[in-house]
């Protein structure tokens, strides 16, 4: 069964994978980006080509979302518990739904101020701060793999956030990424709990068996800080870097400095109900 890291992009997700990873397939080891691939896209040729050709991809994008629920049974053809990561909306296109019950046991969904979320992702695909407010608030927004352009239905921002929080067909915990800055150690507890309600009841071939260590959660942390992750990028270089530097700031407040009041308005008057929930005014 799959167990989704769910976000809309730029909000976390990457550093989330980090934590989990470390934590879960390393005996106190320190953290590298080859762990990451413990949790790997879901957006990846091997797992859709089977179905359908690329070009007919190519023609048309959304011709994906045929074959989201056909990946997904191949996948868990195995019995295991998979990781995977995704930017796609928990929603359906044509009534084809991204996931099921029936492929998916539960989801961990990053959620992070939209300002914040514009600024990253107007730096990391090197558009306009402009283009990205836009982005985020285009209700049929997609994404493309920026190696195969394989296509994620994105949604907007607020769409992507409700389309997982209100998913009652399998359970879901959610994690603010400025919860996530101010204390790491407490963020990823609460997640290691929540997987170890889900998975720890389940027999899956392989799968890890969660146990809470505070020692161990102190050194993944310690492993897994931003600065860390930042450092080891401009040595090693990352792959899921695109046009410029994956890991950019790592802070929540950097958009005040960043964005102009009235972009700032029409984040905060498309989004003003789901931002006030979280917290965000």
């Amino acid at each position: 069964m799959i167990f989704w890291i769910a976000s809309y992009p730029k909000s976390g997700n990457t550093w989330i994978r980090a934590l989990i990873s470390t934590y879960l397939y390393t005996d106190g080891k320190e953290f590298n980006f080859d762990l990451l691939r413990n949790i790997p896209k879901f957006i990846q040729e091997k797992y859709i080509l089977p179905f359908i050709k690329l070009e007919e991809i190519k023609k048309n994008p959304l011709e994906i979302t045929k074959h989201w629920e056909n990946a997904q049974s191949r996948i868990n053809l195995d019995n295991k518990l998979k990781f995977f990561k995704t930017h796609n909306a928990c929603a359906s296109y044509k009534d084809r739904w991204f996931t099921t019950s029936n492929n998916t046991l539960g989801y961990i969904y990053i959620v992070r101020d939209p300002r914040a979320v514009a600024c990253s992702l107007a730096s990391h695909s090197k558009i306009s701060i402009e283009q990205s407010v836009h982005d985020l608030l285009n209700e049929n927004q997609i994404g493309y793999n920026e190696k195969n352009k394989l296509a994620e239905l994105l949604g907007s921002w607020k769409i992507n956030y409700l389309s997982w929080k209100k998913k009652k067909s399998f359970d879901g915990h959610i994690v603010k990424y400025e919860d996530l800055i101010d204390d790491t150690g407490n963020e990823l507890k609460k997640i290691l709990i929540f997987l170890k309600s889900k998975i720890n009841n389940f027999d899956y071939v392989d799968s890890p068996s969660i146990s809470i260590n505070e020692e161990k959660i102190l050194k993944t942390v310690n492993s897994c800080k931003f600065s860390n992750m930042s450092k080891m990028e401009e040595v090693v270089g990352f792959e899921e870097a695109t046009i410029n530097k994956f890991f950019r700031r790592g802070t929540k407040d950097s958009w005040k400095s960043e964005l102009s009041k009235d972009m700032r308005k029409k984040i905060e008057e498309n989004f003003e109900n789901e931002m006030l929930e979280l917290g965000y005014l």
